[in-house]
């Protein structure tokens, strides 16, 4: 069997983290698939502890990997979120220039009408 090595060192992007875990899961299945074929031997007991040592090795760096795409999908999307209010505040801004200050206002209010009631239905 060829040795496959896991990196859980340098998970900089949501696509390092899928590439690792797609390696791990093929891996831990291996290792899965082949302690289900084993036939009992002289050898097999030892062989067996290596084999299930290495699957819980690899089912804690699978841990590791998921955790950090956790943390670097959250970072994502709270940047996205950046992104569409730094493009709202940039069209409000543009708005307030092109629509007349009585129509502006007007949509402020139906605007905050609206979140009260968003709001108050959630409550």
């Amino acid at each position: 069997m060829e040795k496959t090595h896991i990196n859980t060192e340098n998970l900089n992007t949501i696509h390092d983290c899928l590439s690792q875990l797609v390696i791990a899961e093929e891996t831990q299945l291996s290792i899965e698939d082949q302690l289900a074929k084993s036939n009992s031997s002289s050898e097999w007991s030892v062989w067996r502890k290596k084999a299930e040592h290495a699957l819980k090795i690899v089912k804690g760096k699978r841990r590791i990997i998921t955790a950090r795409l956790a943390v670097l999908r959250q970072l994502e999307k709270d940047r996205n979120m950046q992104l569409h209010q730094q493009h709202n505040n940039f069209l409000i801004n543009e708005l307030r220039t092109v629509v007349p200050s009585s129509t502006f206002d007007r949509c402020v209010c139906q605007a905050n009408d609206k979140m009260e009631k968003i709001h108050a239905d959630q409550c």
